[in-house]
């Protein structure tokens, strides 16, 4: 039997932007929303949802998520999908840039949305895709939108702790994601021992709606070669 995919999503993003990536795999998906005002809190959650043993997969905020996750509970974790995401610690400017956010969030939520939105993706598929990116934001609100920036803003000190991971890690990012540094992905996979990169050529920080096709085909893959292997031989 698959073990199940618990998805921990990023910063106002839904289940449904998933489905093209992760449905086709075959395995039993359980997306956790994030309900918690820090990373710690929404990682518990994530906990007392999952199963016994399942495979953590986080995208962006819900990489930070994942990593906590499998740092907390590293017999529950068979393997870890870590995707637009980072454990480098938040700036000051960074830190300061997320409030600004959130002000401008409480004053016009839409602009801000249309602005990331566009952000988020890769220049050639702004025109494209940005409309559904945007709308898919807005749905989510602009309460969920300032918890979770805090939630990223306040997250815990992940690099020192990245060698005490054992299980299979996939790391993934987009070689245009201007959100997350790709180099901050390399740092990432070189810090987890045998960990995997994967670098989506002429993808923002939103594979699942830039390169859902590719992304779906390579973790499949991953899942087959790495963490079939690894529950088997528990």
């Amino acid at each position: 039997m698959r073990l199940p995919i618990v998805v921990s999503p990023g910063i106002i993003e839904d289940a449904a932007s998933w489905s093209a990536v992760l449905d086709p795999l075959g395995y039993p998906i359980n997306l956790v929303e994030n309900r918690g005002a820090t990373v710690e809190e929404i990682a518990l959650n994530v906990l007392a949802q999952a199963p016994r043993r399942f495979i953590m997969f986080g995208h962006s905020l819900g990489g930070y998520v994942a990593l906590q996750v499998a740092l907390a509970a590293p017999e529950r974790v068979a393997g870890l999908v870590l995707v637009s995401t980072s454990a480098r610690p938040e700036s000051m400017a960074a830190r300061a840039a997320r409030s600004a956010l959130i002000e401008a969030a409480g004053a016009d939520f839409d602009s801000v949305v249309q602005r990331l939105a566009r952000a988020a993706l890769a220049r050639a598929n702004r025109p494209s895709l940005s409309p559904a990116v945007a709308a898919m934001m807005h749905d989510q609100g602009r309460d969920r939108f300032a918890r979770e920036q805090g939630a990223a803003a306040s997250r815990p000190e992940f690099a020192s702790r990245l060698g005490k991971l054992s299980c299979p890690a996939l790391v993934v990012t987009g070689s245009e994601d201007a959100v997350i540094d790709p180099a901050a992905s390399d740092e990432l996979a070189q810090a987890i021992a045998g960990a995997s990169l994967l670098r989506l050529e002429g993808c923002g920080h939103m594979p699942q709606f830039e390169q859902p096709a590719a992304l779906c085909q390579s973790l499949g893959e991953w899942l087959q070669a790495c963490v079939t292997k690894a529950s088997h031989s528990r």
